[in-house]
């Protein structure tokens, strides 16, 4: 894993959060899911990211 393919993982991660604070579900949802496909596994924000997914119901 290089460096900036983390830092993207915990950008689209906190991104994330935020759209979801301001209520842009839709942006949330985009950024969880890109989250997923680009954080390690290991990664807390992988696995943060596919709880809010179930959290606002939808399957990661």
């Amino acid at each position: 894993m290089t460096t900036k393919t983390g830092q993207v993982c915990e950008a689209n991660f906190y991104t994330a959060e935020l759209s979801r604070l301001q209520g842009q579900n839709d942006e949330a949802l985009r950024l969880y899911r890109a989250a997923i496909s680009d954080c390690p596994k290991g990664f807390d924000e992988y696995h943060a990211a596919r709880s809010a997914l179930r959290e606002l119901g939808v399957t990661p």
